[in-house]
């Protein structure tokens, strides 16, 4: 049985990418305020000074029975690619994964020797089947339980074993979601009855606090170790994201031990609520040294309440792209105090321009709370639902203003785009022009032009079909050009980009609703 990795900082280019939310997830449905009641919360703060603590014990009684530990069994490894492991550190992989280096199978002939008499590499061979495991805590008596993506992505099969009053029981596990891009994943088991975590109020967590670790490192299930908070607010490590997509980061740095096997688990207060998910650590070697992350509950609760909703995460999105504004910046601009976030480029049509945003603005508070950093901004915008009005204070040419902006939706392809420094997703439109979602069918963005050639009216939204083969299964189906296609597999499409990534979720069949004419009609596609 081997533990599954906890994400490591030092190993970030060898992770394997991580996917998106899983395709099999069954939403539940439930409203947010009915999921928020289900909740055991605690935001009192923790009292400041007195004796030294010298046990607990009773923290660890009341936070263990709602930790468990997850199972994940996956058709491959959740090995990274040997390749893609610096030399130095390949020592430590073949460890990890309790494989034999190259050349060191007990019945294998020795390794062919080059010209210079050193043994070449042998090529990288498949990892077997394995099962991994990973923690995860219960939030609510039917079973809903939080844990990490990278726990979880591409498994299989989950199963999660719950010890309770000195008993275990294991049960299956189905994904109601999760999201790469921040590594919160939440999975439900069918039961009743369960024991619960309490949730602590994250901002309220301060440097120096007391916090514990709970969860089965290095497959020692039920481990708690104890630490402080080192730091607050831990952006830019380049720990989550998915292929070349940043993911968000605003970690919780503590000193508890952390190690593989502790990912999802609950780091929890000097009273036993939980502030954070264990998610990563800093290290060379792959243990732990000291540095360890955890993802503010905070953070995590709002991911959830939209897994819970509908399976996936809505992001707002400004439309604009943004740096920091050190010592050399601010005084070009003439401004006196660094920190905020530098307007470097606004969206054509997007909620920026028409709020009035213009290049060289300093956003320096949203709705009030302060903008240190780039980093700070995207937090706060992506954390807000699409059709939210929020009120950025900006500096311009040393004035300051208000400016009141409605955020839109995300597109898929944003961050990837604003990664590579490439333009900004114009409303309705992306970097992708055309492309193939389902085989034989192209579709294109809606631009004036493409609405005018298929009289598609101003008010429908999604991609329209510009070629389509006619021995395709789609145009035996029914599927025509100039059909827009306006949902894939239930979600709202916009884009080009968002349209094949949300098909190809898809192993065999895609939901299409299309817009002719006037008509709504659904197709159900077999890309098989």
């Amino acid at each position: 049985m081997k533990h599954i990795p906890l994400l490591t900082l030092a190993l970030a280019s060898a992770l394997p990418c991580m996917t998106g939310a899983q395709e099999n997830g069954k939403p539940a449905g439930i409203s947010a305020a009915e999921f928020h009641s289900r909740l055991t919360r605690d935001a009192a703060p923790l009292p400041d000074g007195g004796q030294l603590k010298m046990s607990y014990a009773d923290v660890v009684d009341k936070i263990l029975p709602s930790v468990v530990t997850i199972f994940s069994k996956g058709g491959k490894s959740g090995a990274p690619d040997v390749e893609d492991i610096p030399p130095n550190l390949r020592p430590f992989f073949y460890h990890f994964f309790g494989v034999p280096p190259p050349g060191e199978d007990e019945e294998e002939e020795p390794a062919p020797r080059g010209r210079r008499g050193a043994p070449r590499q042998a090529p990288p061979r498949e990892m077997p089947q394995q099962r991994g495991v990973g923690s995860g805590f219960i939030i609510s008596q039917d079973g809903y339980i939080i844990t990490n993506n990278h726990v979880i992505a591409d498994a299989e099969e989950i199963q999660v074993a719950v010890e309770h009053n000195g008993s275990s029981k294991n049960y299956n596990a189905e994904v109601i979601g999760a999201d790469p891009l921040t590594d919160v994943a939440l999975i439900k088991i069918e039961a009743s009855g369960l024991p619960t975590a309490v949730i602590a109020d994250s901002d309220r967590l301060r440097v120096g606090d007391i916090v514990l670790a709970a969860g089965a490192p290095m497959e020692l299930n039920r481990s708690v170790t104890q630490g402080i908070v080192s730091a607050l607010g831990r952006t830019g490590l380049g720990i989550v994201g998915k292929g070349n997509m940043a993911g968000y980061e605003d970690f919780i740095q503590t000193d508890a031990s952390i190690n593989p096997g502790n990912s999802g688990g609950p780091l929890v207060d000097a009273l036993g609520r939980v502030v954070g998910i264990n998610t990563a650590i800093l290290s060379r070697s792959g243990g732990n040294i000291g540095i360890g992350f955890a993802i503010p509950m905070n953070m995590a609760l709002k991911i959830v309440e939209d897994l819970i909703d509908s399976g996936s995460v809505q992001r707002g999105y400004l439309g604009v792209l943004i740096g920091d504004l050190d010592d050399e910046k601010a005084s070009v601009l003439g401004l006196k105090d660094q920190g905020g976030a530098l307007i470097t480029k606004v969206g054509a049509e997007s909620p920026a321009e028409k709020a009035g945003l213009e290049v060289g603005d300093v956003v320096v508070a949203v709705n009030g709370q302060r903008i240190d950093t780039s980093a700070k901004l995207r937090l706060i915008v992506s954390s807000q639902r699409p059709g939210t009005e929020v009120a950025l204070d900006v500096l311009r040419e040393g004035a300051k203003l208000t400016l009141k902006a409605r955020l839109e939706e995300l597109p898929q392809e944003a961050l990837a785009q604003i990664n590579r420094g490439g333009e900004l997703p114009r409303k309705g439109g992306s970097g992708v022009s055309n492309a193939e979602i389902v085989p034989g069918v192209t579709v294109q963005n809606l631009t004036p032009a493409t609405r005018e050639r298929y009289d598609v009216p101003a008010d429908v939204q999604g991609v329209v079909v510009t070629t389509i083969d006619t021995e395709s299964r789609a145009a035996a189906m029914g599927i025509e050009e100039g059909d827009v296609i306006q949902q894939v597999n239930r979600k709202p499409v916009r884009a080009v980009g968002e349209a094949v990534e949300l098909a190809k979720n898809s192993v065999k069949t895609v939901l299409l609703r299309v817009y002719r004419k006037g008509d709504t009609m659904l197709f159900m596609v077999n890309q098989s």
